[in-house]
């Protein structure tokens, strides 16, 4: 799974995102713009997280249907 892709459309859309760690932890929030080449931003509704790609297993887009 291209990661880095699937953040990068993610925050062009201002889509909610799942991720899903390889430890089994699932981080959701929305997809921010990352400027550092090997972490994600995602906020979080405890503030904003930052997860190393190679921590990343796979990347759920929640598309809104409805805006």
């Amino acid at each position: 799974m291209n990661v880095k892709g699937e953040l990068r459309l993610a925050v062009a859309s201002n889509q909610k995102v799942a991720v899903r760690l390889h430890n089994g932890e699932i981080i959701t929030g929305v997809a921010e713009v990352f400027t550092t080449s090997n972490r994600a931003k995602i906020r979080t509704k405890e503030g904003p997280t930052w997860v190393p790609f190679a921590d990343v297993e796979h990347v759920s887009r929640v598309i809104n249907m409805f805006h």
